[in-house]
């Protein structure tokens, strides 16, 4: 089979749905929410939303009990920053996503699901650095991920896939951000293909503060990996979970205090 017929199914399925639904509902462990339906990609987050990343909302139920501030960095169109509002309604959801497309439609998720009061949206790429940087896009189409920040002129992403468009972004290093804003979070949510040890760098304060309590990472690459784990330790976090290498793709890590 062509290797590609997967994809050109999923499109065909998108077209339909889009003709007929452009937002869809999802329910997800007794809430219920909408997403947009409107490309194959969001499509596919809409359709594959309970069982991509399951150990992602257990993190979430069970951090945030008592409400708090979550900081989804790499937010994409807002999946778990929905999903963090519903489940919490007490909490403080500050969602970072620097790329133009996606930040629409993460405005458009809050609004249609009547968020606005519980997440906060920043157009803002974190960092080691407080400057300009630009953002290397491998694909347009809204609702996809694999972007890189970087001042580097990169033919290709840190994800080793070729640049189609360099946006200019905004960085701000989180300890800047939470001074300029009055937060520290209880839980940060970092997914950013490959530019997590930069961030890290820029939050050492804040990963030290006594009200921090957990972070969650999307590592793939193993020298990105190595790197965060250094970073983490010497912050004085350990991991309390591990994705086991090969048998997800997601590689999701979740470092605790202590």
């Amino acid at each position: 089979m062509d290797k590609d017929w997967p994809s050109l199914l999923l499109r065909l399925r998108w077209r339909l749905a889009r003709a007929l639904v452009p937002r869809r509902r999802v329910k997800t462990r007794g809430l219920e929410l909408t997403l947009p339906c409107d490309n194959w990609m969001t499509y596919y987050r809409w359709k594959s939303y309970n069982a991509k990343e399951p150990e992602t909302l257990d993190w979430i139920d069970r951090g945030m009990a008592n409400g708090g501030t979550l900081f989804d960095i790499g937010a994409n169109i807002g999946l778990y920053a929905l999903y963090a509002a519903l489940r919490h309604p007490n909490a403080r959801i500050v969602a970072f996503e620097p790329e133009y497309s996606n930040l629409h439609l993460l405005r458009d998720n809050i609004l249609h699901n009547s968020l606005q009061d519980r997440v906060e949206a920043f157009s803002l790429a974190l960092s080691n650095q407080t400057g300009l940087s630009f953002l290397h896009v491998q694909d347009a189409t809204p609702g996809s991920a694999l972007h890189t920040e970087s001042q580097a002129p990169l033919t290709q992403t840190l994800t080793h896939r070729p640049v189609l468009f360099r946006e200019g972004v905004g960085t701000i290093t989180l300890d800047e951000f939470c001074k300029k804003r009055g937060l520290i979070p209880q839980l940060i949510k970092l997914d950013v293909d490959g530019t997590e040890p930069a961030i890290l760098e820029g939050a050492s304060e804040t990963l030290r503060h006594k009200a921090f309590q957990s972070v969650l990472l999307e590592l793939s690459e193993p020298a990105v990996r190595a790197q965060c784990a250094g970073l983490l330790e010497g912050l004085g976090l350990r991991c309390a979970w591990r994705d086991p290498e090969g048998l997800s793709p997601n590689a999701n890590e979740i470092w605790v205090r202590g």
